[in-house]
This record gives structure tokens, sequence and C-alpha cells, in this order.
């Protein structure tokens, strides 16, 4: 039976990420799946989108983004 784990990371804007702090914690869950014999069969990032305006007070103009918030990781 494939059992999925769903890790949070929301890698949002022009916020100063610890991606490390997400890659050791793909790592461990991969490695504690692993000890129970499952291996890795899929890794899919989930992406999320906001919006922003460099001027708060006009917002007739802004820009669109998108970022990943969370890693899916299927084990068969």
């Amino acid at each position: 039976m494939n059992q999925i784990e769903t890790i949070s990371v929301n890698f949002e804007g022009n916020k100063k990420h610890k991606i490390e702090d997400a890659f050791k914690i793909v790592k461990e869950t991969i490695e504690k799946y692993n000890k129970e014999n499952y291996k890795v069969v899929s890794v899919t990032p989930l992406t999320s989108s906001d919006y922003d305006s460099d001027d708060p007070e006009n917002t007739s103009f802004g820009y669109g983004y998108s970022f990943t918030s969370a890693i899916i990781i299927v084990f068969e």
C-alpha cells in the first residue's frame, strides 16, 4: 500500500527562507520510510500564488507570483 507525506515549506515571496531546513525534513522523511522498506515513487511540489504592489496607495498596478507551499512525497 502506498504512503503519502506532505511537508509544509511555504517558500513565499521575497522572504528569506532556510531551504536547508526543508531539505533536512525531506531527507529525514525519506530515510524514515526507507527503513520501513518503502521506496520513493514521486516527489511533487505544491504551488500557491499571491500578488503584491510596490505602492500600497496605488493598487492599479502590481505583480503576481507563485511559490512552493508544500512538498508531496509518495512512497510504495
